[in-house]
C-alpha cells in the first residue's frame, strides 16, 4: 500500500484514513526510534512529557528510557496496542492513551513538554487553530513544544506548511523559538517499497516556547 495521507486534512477522513494505514501496512513514519532532531535535543525535553500523535510509541519510549515521565495519546487504537505490547517488551513504563488530538481542550493534565512527531501537518484551518488552542491548554506557561513537521515543500501530501503559516498558527502567547530545515527518516521497508518517494525531503524542526 502506497500511504497517501493527502485526504486526511480533516479529523473523520484522517481518523478513517490512518486506521486503515495502520490496519494494512507499518507506516513510513514508523521508525521504531524519534527521528534524529528529537535524539539532538533530547536534554531539554523534562518531565511531566505528552507526545501527541504517538503512533506505536517509538518517541515516547525513548524519552521514558532517559528518565522521563511520558504519556503518548493517538487516535487509532492499532497504532496504541503495539505501543502499549512495545513498553511491555522493554519493561519500560509509558501511559498510552487512546485519545484525539482535537479533544486536548477537554483534558486536565498538564505537561511541561510536547512532543509533536507529525502531527501538526495533518490538519489545516479550523482544525489547525483548535488543535494549537488544546496544546496551549495542556502545556504550561513556559513550557516547550517540539514540533517535527511537512515544511512547503509543494510535492508533500496536502501541500505542506509554510513558514509563515506556522509563524501563524502560534503567534499569540507563543514564542517561536527556533526554526530549523531539517531531514527525516523512513521506515526501511517502506523505503525498500518506494525508493525514490523522499529522497533528499527536508522538514521543519521547531523548538516554540509557550509564554502565557
Amino acid at each position: 500500500m502506497k500511504c497517501d495521507p493527502s485526504a486526511m486534512n480533516n479529523y473523520p477522513s484522517a481518523h478513517a484514513g490512518f486506521t486503515k494505514i495502520y490496519a494494512e501496512t507499518n507506516p513510513p513514519w514508523d521508525i521504531g526510534k524519534p527521528q534524529p532532531p528529537f535524539v539532538t535535543i533530547a536534554e531539554w525535553v523534562v518531565s511531566p512529557v505528552l507526545d501527541a500523535g504517538c503512533g506505536t510509541g517509538g518517541t515516547s519510549l525513548f524519552f521514558a528510557a532517559r528518565g522521563e515521565q511520558v504519556t503518548g495519546i493517538d487516535f487509532v487504537e492499532e497504532a496504541i496496542r503495539r505501543a502499549r505490547v512495545k513498553a511491555k517488551e522493554c519493561g519500560i513504563a509509558v501511559e498510552f492513551l487512546i485519545k484525539d488530538a482535537m479533544t486536548l481542550g477537554e483534558w486536565d493534565k498538564r505537561f511541561a513538554s510536547v512532543i509533536d512527531s507529525g502531527l501538526f501537518h495533518i490538519y489545516a484551518g479550523a482544525e489547525r487553530q483548535r488543535y494549537v488552542q488544546g496544546l496551549a491548554h495542556v502545556l504550561m506557561p513556559g513550557g516547550r513544544l517540539f514540533l517535527f513537521s511537512f515544511n512547503d515543500d509543494p510535492t508533500w501530501p496536502g501541500g505542506g506548511v509554510s513558514r509563515q503559516e506556522l509563524y501563524a498558527a502560534f503567534k499569540n502567547d507563543w514564542d517561536v523559538e527556533s526554526l530549523e530545515s531539517v531531514g527525516g527518516k523512513v521506515n526501511p521497508a517502506f523505503a525498500a517499497a518506494f525508493p525514490d518517494e523522499f529522497v533528499n525531503k527536508k522538514m521543519w524542526f521547531a523548538i516554540i516556547r509557550r509564554t502565557e
